[in-house]
């Protein structure tokens, strides 16, 4: 990306406030810009292949992402993250240089910047402050997934959903985001569950008067009375 190019310092103040590039030098993240170039995505556009993965790695300016596995036998789908601004993608491929059998689709218009994926793999070994905080932002996404995995086997579908609620939302204002305007088939799809059983664990919810449901929006009512249904149906993690 040139350094004329129009939104070039909007693309730049964009990495520099990103938790993977705060440690980098301001002369070292020019250097890396002007190696991407942007690409916009539609709703429900396939961002990206398990081919063009092997060649590029992405970084998500805006909107959000979903990545899927499909059991095109069964239609059973299983959603492994949504990606949003700040993310990196993909990572796996970028470390063991194998196909990553995924399926990654816009959740509505998204912006990526785009840089082969060879050179990313060079910033492993040229630039030390963006191991500095790829590392952490690897670990977290890995205890995400140990967490998910985890809670398959060991927690109810009631559990599994009053978590992944919890998890988006915000400690301090208590709004849930993200999964707010999913569908049921969606948030069943990321706890492993079926639309039909998310539903009635939902309509239970809305019955005891911890979330509401507005035009599909879904919203927390009492997060409060909703961490100590947590907690007490769950009283042996405590």
């Amino acid at each position: 990306m040139n350094k004329e190019t129009s939104n070039y310092a909007y693309y730049f103040n964009n990495l520099r406030q990103s938790t993977i590039f705060v440690e980098v030098e301001d002369n070292v993240l020019h250097e890396i810009l002007e190696l991407f170039h942007s690409k916009t995505y539609k709703k429900d556009d396939y961002t990206f292949t398990t081919e063009s993965t092997l060649y590029n790695f992405y970084y998500v300016v805006s909107g959000n992402i979903e990545i899927s596995r499909i059991n095109f036998d069964t239609d059973r789908e299983f959603i492994i993250s949504i990606l949003g601004p700040g993310d990196l993608f993909d990572v796996i491929c970028l470390l063991d240089k194998n196909e990553h059998d995924i399926i990654a689709t816009a959740l509505g218009d998204i912006e990526v910047l785009i840089v082969p994926i060879e050179i990313a793999r060079e910033w492993l070994y040229k630039h030390p402050n963006f191991n500095k905080t790829l590392f952490p932002y690897l670990g977290k996404q890995l205890r995400y997934l140990e967490e998910t995995a985890s809670d398959m086997v060991l927690f109810d579908t009631w559990t599994r959903l009053v978590k992944l609620i919890l998890r988006n939302t915000d400690k301090n204002t208590g709004k849930l985001s993200l999964i707010n305007n999913f569908s049921h088939e969606q948030i069943a799809n990321m706890i492993g569950s079926v639309r039909n059983v998310v539903n009635r664990h939902i309509q239970d919810l809305k019955k005891d008067k911890l979330i509401t449901v507005n035009r599909k929006n879904l919203e927390i009512s009492n997060i409060q009375k909703l961490l100590e249904d947590f907690k007490k149906r769950n009283s042996y993690l405590y």
